[in-house]
């Protein structure tokens, strides 16, 4: 082969590598800004206030209650509520709980009442901007009590002295978010949707408020799969519809009772961390009933599906 056609191949191969490099960065750029004017993005939304108790024992007692058991508002908040590093790597970037104390360093400190229900069920910030990280369809169906039941616990914390940190996201982070595989919370609710009238008690009914803690990860079918803005380390989530083959069609409520506060499956194999099963140890026997009724009386999906 002469040197001008190997001269001409090698020209090519830089011309096509410069190229490709050329589109990455295109791509690149189009993601972060893409991503960038998302979480920029403000949107206005009818807020209901609530009545805040203020600060009675059995109020306080049931906020925490909810908070510790239910909400599972410490895997992202810490425990003491004053701010986590929720993932820090260079593909997701850095996501951090912020501090929901009334301490130095948060941003949430002179939140009023109509405030927190902004956050809470709709997913938006005092600002107006979206809360990426918020699962406020989570807890949509808590009715006002309940709400105002948590919001007099959060002013009754210990203040805590922690900067919050900014939301910076990595290229993986900026990809997921910029193609709408991550979700804000604000995008996924109904904001004029009527709220169950159910009250605590082990029902299907109050099952169907409570639920909300389960289908973050699980999917509001149940059947789990990879979980949307997971840590890459965690694995999938369970298949918690009534499925005989790959979900909970076989299990009795004693088991479904001791995954949930022992860890650990009907074979006896322990349920990895990132199912917070610790948190839900806690859950009084009803909640546990009811949430059980509700996931009997679920379709059964195969697994994956969410």
């Amino acid at each position: 082969m002469g040197e001008k056609k190997k001269g001409g191949i090698v020209r090519k191969l830089m011309f096509g590598v410069v190229g490709l490099f050329g589109l990455f960065a295109c791509a690149f750029a189009g993601m972060h800004f893409v991503s960038a004017s998302k979480l920029a993005q403000t949107v206005e939304v009818e807020v209901a206030d609530i009545k805040v108790p203020d600060g009675s024992g059995s109020a306080i007692e049931r906020g925490k209650y909810l908070v510790d058991h239910l909400m599972g508002c410490k895997e992202c908040h810490g425990d003491d509520l004053g701010g986590k590093v929720i993932m820090d790597n260079g593909a997701m970037g850095l996501w951090y709980g912020p501090n929901l104390t009334t301490g130095k360093g948060s941003k949430l400190a002179d939140y009023s009442s109509k405030d927190w229900m902004r956050a809470l069920r709709h997913g938006v910030g005092k600002d107006g901007r979206r809360l990426l990280l918020m699962p406020s369809d989570d807890y949509v169906n808590f009715g006002d009590e309940d709400m105002g039941a948590v919001v007099a616990y959060f002013r009754s914390l210990p203040a805590v002295e922690r900067e919050d940190k900014p939301l910076s996201l990595g290229p993986i982070g900026k990809m997921l978010v910029a193609t709408g595989q991550i979700q804000f919370a604000h995008e996924k609710i109904d904001h004029k949707a009527k709220r169950p009238d159910a009250k605590p008690g082990p029902t299907k009914e109050w099952g169907a408020v409570l639920i909300g803690s389960c289908t973050g990860c699980h999917g509001t079918g149940l059947s789990g799969g990879k979980i949307p803005g997971g840590d890459p380390k965690w694995p999938d989530a369970a298949n918690i519809s009534p499925d005989k083959e790959t979900g909970l069609g076989q299990w009795s409520y004693e088991e479904f009772v001791k995954a949930m506060r022992e860890g650990k499956r009907k074979d006896g194999s322990a349920i990895n961390e990132a199912m917070p099963w610790k948190a839900y140890a806690g859950m009084k026997d009803d909640d546990l009933k009811a949430l059980w009724e509700y996931i009997k009386a679920a379709p059964a999906k195969a697994k994956g599906g969410r």
